[in-house]
């Protein structure tokens, strides 16, 4: 039976002169920054790499007297020829890759590592510059960070955030959800944590002329809440944002007509529906723009969140880079993988675990970042004993997953249901179910709750009745 040449393990020409094998790079545990260059250059294997640094190999002499003149030279001579060989060896993998060659060993030497790290051979064991060599590291001011985000290809786009419609969410959160960042959305089960994350995919079609990012989405799902009818709701809020915009573009260009009118006298026609959307922006082009891996275990979930570099690197190809990845949950299946080793209570399982955890975290903010996406995971909550609690019950409800865990994260929200108080009974009885969202954590806002609520249309903010009897109750605390 022959070896798959697609997703198994392929064997070049090259793989079976040196007696190696030859793996995908999707599958080994790299970064995203180094998946990414390596894929863009045509680097899809270790078998690439290999034939690449055999391409810059000198040929061998088999003059007798180079080996006397060697010996001659003594020891250190001979270490400086390895050192010079190995880096011949890199340097052609470095014009490849249009980089250094000390960019270049950086890279055989991660690809090194991750063969280690899954029991596979290394690739440059031969290599003693790739393997001795202390990885390079090159630091950047923040005026020199400021200004390749203000020079870039296009930076009010770059700048944006993935809005949620919900005006008190927005705010809170100064502008919607940050690209390049990692946002953990924490609630229990019917708060609304997937409603507001089908928003977001939702939101992330917005076209840019009309203040969106226009990305597609992509969506881990591992629990199951994204099929059936999780797709007929994602239907609804599409169908209800081409009608949102739809109505806002018609009226700014109502306004610009009326503006002109009075300023320069001239009569124009009432602005019609034609134009004002661009032609693919539609229900059915949002939803196609919405891809949904579906994930039944925790070794499904890994393995697709580490494959997700090529695909993302094929969508910015076609013209339709991804702006947003949520993951639903990622607790989920952590959680079962852990009760199911509830019997075995050794140390080290649970450090396992942890580094599992944090090594997911660093993965996910440089996907993030090397992307420019936004990266969103929702996450359970679980009981902690607490003496001192105020309620009396000795417990409390905190975000699962860990201190280390929340160290990792860039920003924290908690949804919960909002607490009705006693105030108008004629309102009170109209109101609707509220959610009350509390940004816990964030590098550049505040701590701060924002109201909304889910309708037929998706995720809306408080009303301005609502939002002054809030203020009225705030106003009452506060003078007695």
């Amino acid at each position: 039976m022959e070896p798959s040449t697609s997703d198994n393990i392929i064997t070049s020409h090259e793989a079976q002169h040196s007696n190696r094998i030859s793996l995908p790079l999707v599958s080994l545990p790299l970064r995203p920054s180094t998946l990414a260059s390596l894929l863009r250059c045509g680097f899809s294997s270790t078998g690439d790499v290999a034939h690449a640094l055999k391409m810059s190999e000198p040929p061998d002499s088999n003059d007798e007297n180079d080996a006397a003149v060697h010996c001659h030279r003594g020891e250190n001579a001979a270490r400086i020829d390895a050192s010079h060989h190995a880096e011949s060896r890199l340097d052609h993998f470095a014009d490849e890759l249009g980089c250094s060659p000390s960019q270049a060993a950086d890279f055989v030497c991660e690809i090194d590592d991750a063969l280690d790290s899954i029991g596979m051979p290394k690739m440059s064991a031969s290599d003693q510059r790739a393997e001795e060599s202390a990885p390079s590291v090159f630091g950047a001011t923040a005026a020199s960070i400021l200004k390749s985000k203000r020079s870039a290809s296009n930076p009010s786009v770059a700048t944006r955030q993935i809005v949620s419609f919900c005006m008190p969410l927005d705010h809170l959160l100064g502008g919607g959800i940050a690209l390049s960042e990692l946002t953990e959305i924490v609630g229990l089960p019917g708060s609304g944590k997937t409603q507001l994350a089908m928003q977001l995919c939702v939101d992330a079609r917005l076209p840019a002329k009309h203040g969106g990012v226009e990305g597609c989405a992509v969506v881990v799902d591992s629990e199951g809440s994204w099929g059936g009818a999780g797709i007929e709701r994602l239907w609804d809020m599409a169908a209800a944002l081409v009608e949102h915009v739809r109505g806002s573009a018609l009226r700014r260009a109502e306004a610009k007509r009326a503006r002109e009118m009075e300023q320069f006298g001239l009569f124009k026609e009432s602005t019609t529906e034609e134009n004002l959307l661009p032609p693919w922006f539609t229900p059915e082009s949002i939803l196609e723009g919405i891809h949904i891996f579906r994930v039944h275990d925790e070794a499904a979930q890994t393995c697709t969140l580490y494959s997700l570099p090529h695909f993302l690197i094929e969508q910015e190809e076609k013209g339709k880079p991804v702006k947003l990845l949520v993951i639903d949950s990622l607790a989920f299946h952590y959680r079962v993988a852990s009760s199911a080793k509830k019997k075995d209570t050794s140390k080290t399982d649970s450090l396992t675990n942890t580094n599992n955890l944090i090594r997911m975290a660093t993965y996910l903010l440089e996907l993030a970042s090397e992307f420019e996406l936004a990266v969103v995971a929702m996450n359970h909550v679980t009981t902690k004993i607490d003496k001192d609690d105020a309620t009396g019950s000795g417990v409390k409800l905190v975000p699962a997953l860990g201190e280390s865990w929340a160290h990792s994260v860039t920003s924290r929200l908690m949804i919960d249901h909002y607490s009705r108080v006693n105030a108008d009974a004629s309102f009170t009885e109209a109101m609707e179910e509220w959610r009350i969202c509390t940004l816990v954590k964030s590098p550049h806002k505040p701590p701060g709750t924002a109201l909304f609520t889910i309708t037929d249309k998706g995720i809306r903010g408080a009303p301005t009745q609502h939002s002054e009897l809030q203020h009225r109750k705030k106003s009452k605390h506060s003078t007695t």
